[in-house]
Formats: C-alpha cells, structure tokens, sequence
C-alpha cells in the first residue's frame, strides 16, 4: 500500500508540474478559475492580463491575475499565487487518479494469481532426495 501510494504522489507531482506549466502556456486564462479565493467584494471580475516586454536580452511574457468590479476599479494580485494554487489542484487531481487506478488494479487481480506468481514451479512429481 505504501509503494502505490509513493507511486501515486511522485506521479501526481511530476505530471502535476507538467499539466500546470503548459497549460498556462497555451491558456493563461485557467487563473481565471482562482479567482473565487483572491477576489473578495465588489472586485468580483477576473482578469488575466499578459505584458509582452522587448528588451536586450529577447522577448518575456508576465501574466497577471487581475480582479475588477462593474465600475472599472481593479486590484492587481500578481500570478505567483495563483500559479501555485492551480499546480496545488493538479498535483492533487492527478495523485488522486493515479492511486484509485492503482487500487482498482489491486481489486481486479486475483489472489491465486499473486500468491501463485510468489511460489516457485515445480514441473512433474516433486520426489524426495
């Protein structure tokens, strides 16, 4: 049970990282779904904003969560806390999948197929020495 559950959580962590970075790559706009715990009344609006800046050294993207209320007032809570808090429910939802597959696996394997794969074969009549 403790090696499906290592199994489980160093799964959920690496996809977890993966399933968060390219996500946010391709669609910024999953912070969005963070903004039930960082916008309290009346900045109820998520906004996710995305600066390209040009310099020296290539081109940067930043991404920032943004809450605004029906009048245009916004307050800006940045994107660190909210990439954190989506890597958080994916490690979670992963890690969580992955040890209910390894569980059902367990139920659907029969005990005479594990207790026989542990005994050693003997071929014809075992005679005694």
């Amino acid at each position: 049970m403790a090696r499906l559950l290592t199994t489980a959580v160093s799964t959920g962590f690496s996809a977890g990282l993966f399933s968060t970075v390219l996500p946010v790559a391709v669609w910024p706009g999953e912070a969005k779904l963070t903004a039930p715990l960082f916008c309290s009344a009346p900045y109820r609006e998520p906004i996710v904003v995305s600066d390209t800046t040009h310099d020296s050294e290539g081109t940067s993207v930043d991404y920032t969560l943004y809450c605004a209320t029906e009048r245009g007032a916004v307050t800006d809570e940045g994107f660190v806390l909210p990439f954190l808090v989506l890597m958080a429910v994916h490690i979670a939802i992963i890690t969580a999948v992955v040890y209910l597959a390894g569980l059902w696996m367990r139920r659907r394997t029969p005990v005479d197929a594990v207790t026989a794969a542990s005994e050693p074969r003997t071929y014809g009549e075992a005679e005694p020495l």
